[in-house]
């Protein structure tokens, strides 16, 4: 990931993207959203910011998430713990 990316994904994301989740960027690593192993891009589209906790619940775990039409990151919980399906978003690092 280029350091342009790095901060690209900052300034969108400001923290984990997690719902309700507070920690700041120093503390985070990019996830892959299509993991690149899939042949996800290392692309901003495809990167969002993410704690430990937070990451390793996205890829042991049956939460999705996906960049919004508006180009933020929206995460899905599994079935069991929402049948609805409503994306949710973090607004713990939005800027005003």
């Amino acid at each position: 990931m280029s350091l342009a990316q790095k901060y690209a994904l900052t300034i969108r994301d400001g923290g984990c993207a997690f719902p309700g989740c507070d920690m700041p960027v120093p503390r985070c690593t990019a996830h892959h959203i299509v993991f690149w192993r899939h042949h996800g891009e290392t692309k901003i589209d495809n990167l969002v910011l993410l704690c430990t906790k937070h990451h390793r619940l996205i890829h042991h775990s049956e939460w999705k998430v996906h960049i919004a039409q508006d180009g933020l990151p929206e995460f899905t919980a599994p079935t069991y713990l929402d049948p609805t399906g409503q994306p949710r978003r973090n607004t713990m690092h939005l800027r005003t």
